[in-house]
């Protein structure tokens, strides 16, 4: 007696649900290759569906859901702290399970944010891999290109873990520029390349956010950013003609005025906010009065040299 064959409808639902039931299979699978080679292997945190690729051939078009299964793994394999201090290597699959992720579902914005802190976080509360968390965000980024989030966090990466202050700042830059990225983004890229040393750069990223914007808050942090980086340059020069006074008279000057009248400059210096720098002739200090209206903001990466290095070659001393 021949068995009758399944309706249409009901052999392609049957399907569907073996499709489901093999996809689900993977994560297990994976398991229990792991859960063997733990107990028989040299390395005991090998990943034997590592390529991202097959992963996605045997999920059987149901990639969204083997991603959440995978997600879900990478976040347990990153929060077991005590098994990763057993392994050779403390998070060395980390990079591969969350490009898993991102390939089965490549819209998975969390998984690049939050994966890109994993990699980037110092042993022992991440695998302080900040070129691997880079190069997930620039997955994420090709794939999601209006997604400014991913640029912002690519520039935290470099800030914070890689210390490229000229990077971050150029990728902060960057995230400026997509539609819909906040305007204080341009902020961001201008203090880190000023950290970098790229200060003109910088200021003039300043000066677009004073002009541009038409927040009052981001206005004044501008303002108070240009008004910092001008003091310094103004303390700096001043300090390079006391020197040249000195030097050339064999005293200090005594107060300012001195070295308008011989020449250095056309009127006693002042601040941005208009006041008259302080000068201590007993301690040879100049620095911001009293009664300033200058907001300042001391900078983390002090560029006197540099700028000291130019103005000497900039000076030209007028024969007579």
């Amino acid at each position: 007696m021949r068995t009758k064959p399944l309706p249409r409808a009901q052999g392609k639902w049957l399907l569907g649900i073996l499709c489901v039931g093999a996809a689900l299979l993977i994560q297990p699978v994976q398991d229990r290759i792991d859960a063997q080679t733990d107990h028989t292997s040299m390395d005991p945190d090998i990943l034997y569906l590592e390529s991202p690729h097959v992963v996605k051939a045997m999920a059987l078009g149901y990639d969204d859901l083997v991603a959440d299964v995978y997600w879900m793994r990478a976040i347990q394999y990153y929060g077991r702290r005590e098994e990763a201090a057993r392994r050779r290597v403390p998070y060395k699959n980390l990079a591969a399970l969350l490009d898993i992720v991102t390939t089965l579902d490549p819209k998975m914005v969390d998984v690049y944010r939050v994966g890109s802190i994993f990699l980037a976080e110092p042993e022992p509360l991440g695998a302080g891999k900040p070129l691997e968390s880079i190069r997930l965000l620039e997955k994420g980024i090709s794939l999601l290109p209006q997604e400014w989030r991913l640029r912002y966090d690519k520039g935290f990466v470099y800030y914070i873990y890689l210390k490229d202050f000229q990077q971050a700042g150029r990728t902060w830059l960057d995230a400026s520029r997509v539609e819909g990225a906040p305007p204080w983004m341009e902020g961001f890229a201008a203090f880190s390349l000023s950290q970098g040393g790229a200060v003109e750069m910088a200021k003039e990223l300043w000066r677009r956010q004073l002009e541009n914007s038409t927040r009052a808050d981001l206005k004044e942090n501008a303002k108070n950013h240009l008004d910092s980086i001008q003091v310094d340059e103004d303390l700096w020069t001043i300090e390079f003609f006391l020197e040249k006074y000195t030097a050339a008279r064999g005293t200090p000057a005594a107060q300012l005025e001195d070295l308008v009248r011989a020449g250095y400059f056309r009127f006693v210096p002042k601040d941005p906010s208009g006041v008259p720098y302080r000068y201590i002739a007993a301690t040879g200090a100049v620095n911001l009065s009293p009664q300033s209206k200058v907001h300042y903001l001391a900078p983390t990466n002090n560029y006197k040299e540099i700028f000291m290095t130019n103005l000497a070659r900039a000076y030209q001393p007028t024969r007579k």
